[in-house]
């Protein structure tokens, strides 16, 4: 699980604070390759601006069919979290092009990502022989400073529950990174 949202953080930073587009899919497979994405990134106009910020995930809710309670309430409170981070110059100049590398591996393809005038809407596919498959999306809006972003994960966990759950994650920067 905590491998499952270290994947999800990772990929919402990258959705929120980069601006992609469908026409990333060079090769017109179907898939975003972390290559394809970088190259997306790269030229992309929206971009964040260096500084400190404040990320705030929060689970919403989830629906798992035979797991008990007590499952449920220890991932509510794992899921929602929040983070400060300072974001260089040089990591701003790249479009998260780092993270995005970290968030996707061989267990998660990037399905479609799309950014049109602030709104994003990002879908993965992830399959960690681990905890098995889970299809992640994103939609929400985006501005150099900011996100709100909704998520939502439909799959397995731990290879044995069916899973629907459901966060939000809000994005602003702060201020200048602390020296």
């Amino acid at each position: 699980m905590r491998r499952i949202i270290s994947c999800v953080a990772a990929g919402a930073i990258v959705s929120v604070l980069a601006a992609c587009s469908s026409e990333a899919d060079s090769n017109s497979d179907g898939k975003i390759t972390a290559e394809e994405a970088r190259a997306e990134m790269a030229d992309a106009s929206i971009k964040p601006l260096p500084g400190q910020y404040k990320m705030t995930m929060t689970f919403k809710s989830a629906k798992i069919p035979g797991a008990p309670a007590s499952m449920i309430d220890m991932m509510g409170k794992s899921m929602s979290q929040t983070m400060e981070y300072c974001l260089t110059k040089e990591e701003a100049d790249k479009g998260f092009q780092d993270a995005l590398s970290k968030g996707q591996d061989d267990n998660c393809t990037i399905e479609r990502m799309d950014m049109d005038g602030g709104q994003v809407d990002m879908a993965m596919k992830c399959n960690d022989p681990a905890s098995g498959p889970m299809d992640i999306a994103f939609t929400g809006e985006v501005t150099p400073t900011s996100s709100d972003l909704s998520m939502k994960m439909k799959g397995k966990l731990g290879n044995q529950f069916d899973a629907d759950i459901e966060m939000t994650m809000q994005q602003e920067r702060l201020g200048d990174c602390a020296k």
